[in-house]
């Protein structure tokens, strides 16, 4: 993670506005740029159930998925935007030694291509591999996983701007030891490594190390220090070092509250800047409410350090507040969720002009139901986004499709 800046600290009612209007819980459709950041999972353990083992029965589980969808304003332009209609199809089939969890040695694996084909730019027609697994061994008081996931994507961003195509490649370890019945200790390595294959623009890799140590204080409540050092290189800013001591916190109450924390101090080094280490806080921080069956409210902070893929000597801490309220039926759901992201431009070199800051607001609405024996899924959603700053635009999205659960 990569720390908020003394120096250019959001004003409090930038925190405010924030808190109260947050970002969609799941990751915004232009911010591709930013995942490169989240490839550190090694030690992110948390309670909420990933969309693989809410449908995973066993063994091999395989379906289809069909989407269509209508973009206003498809290049992100400020001035002379352009529409688009677009379509793609996704296979998948995933495979897990262990659904129903307890044995000693497990495996998962995940492979989905998506064919994508635009109305009005066929020659950005494309088909998007992605894929990935991971092996676990849990022995009484050891645990160790290893995992890879590999990504490619075509789509607009945010922080470029415009249409990109690019892939992200994320691999790691990490480990645990039960010192004691409330005592454990844990180690961890990952790497992110981001790819543009169009345009003049530059990937990053992110490489992270962490050990950590929890604390069982009580039955719901786990807390413990940990140390973090998180080595960034990149083409267009050099090299960034990074150490920070972080405080974790996890609070489990029953089924209804769930909480996964982290906060504390960093200093970094860039390789370009003479200004030496510098002092900023860091952390992150997601919840879950489950008030009953029928409503449950998310929220959630994220602050992320990412390289400028198109801005020479740039950094963008990229400061993300989430939220979302979700209504469950007897056979569907809706979902309404809004958010905004402060993107802080930060020079470490020698910089043609000033670029400015960055403030991202989007809102959504989605409405899920399962039919047919609940292995066909519709899905359709509305999205609205506008950014405020270096360029100024606006954009709404249309989605409707279908999944099919083989």
């Amino acid at each position: 993670m990569s720390p908020l800046r003394l120096s250019s600290a959001t004003p409090l009612r930038g925190f405010v506005a924030a808190a109260l209007a947050g970002a969609p819980f799941l990751a915004s459709a232009e911010d591709f740029s930013l995942r490169v950041s989240d490839g550190n999972r090694a030690l992110n353990e948390t309670f909420f159930p990933s969309p693989l083992d809410a449908g995973l029965k066993g063994g091999f589980d395989y379906g289809i998925g069909a989407n269509l969808t209508y973009d206003s304003n498809f290049f992100l332009s400020d001035d002379y935007t352009e529409s688009e209609l677009y379509a793609d199809v996704s296979p998948w089939i995933t495979y897990r030694t262990d659904p129903e969890g307890g044995a000693e040695f497990s495996m998962e694996a995940h492979y989905s291509p998506s064919f994508v084909a635009y109305l009005n730019n066929e020659d950005l027609n494309a088909i998007n591999h992605s894929g990935g697994g991971s092996f676990t061994y849990a022995a009484t008081r050891t645990t160790f996983t290893a995992y890879a996931d590999y990504a490619e994507v075509s789509m607009a961003d945010r922080l470029v701007g415009g249409f990109i195509e690019g892939s992200i490649f994320s691999y790691g370890i990490s480990g645990s030891y039960q010192l004691a019945p409330r005592t454990a200790i844990l180690a961890g390595w990952s790497a992110s490594q981001s790819d543009y294959t169009s345009g003049a623009r530059s990937g990053s890799d992110i490489y992270t190390t962490e050990v950590a140590g929890l604390w069982d204080a009580t039955e719901r409540l786990r807390i413990g220090p940990s140390l973090t050092y998180t080595m960034t290189e990149s083409d267009s800013t050099g090299e960034r070092d990074a150490v920070a001591l972080l405080v974790k916190t996890r609070y489990k109450w029953g089924e209804h509250v769930l909480l996964d924390a982290a906060g504390g101090l960093e200093y970094a080094k860039n390789s370009r800047s003479n200004e030496g280490w510098e002092l900023g806080f860091t952390g992150r921080f997601s919840a879950d409410y489950v008030l009953n069956d029928m409503w449950t409210f998310r929220a959630g902070m994220r602050y992320s350090t990412v390289p400028s893929p198109n801005n020479l000597n740039y950094l963008v801490n990229d400061l993300s507040f989430t939220s979302a309220i979700i209504r469950n039926f007897e056979r569907s759901s809706l979902e309404l969720g809004m958010g905004i992201s402060f993107s802080d431009y930060e020079a470490v070199g020698l910089v043609v002009g000033n670029r400015e800051d960055d403030e991202f607001m989007n809102a959504y609405l989605a409405y899920k139901r399962r039919i047919y024996s609940d292995r066909v899924k519709f899905e359709a959603a509305i999205r609205t986004a506008r950014n405020q700053g270096d360029k100024d635009w606006s954009q709404w999205q249309i989605t409707t499709g279908v999944s099919v659960d083989f």
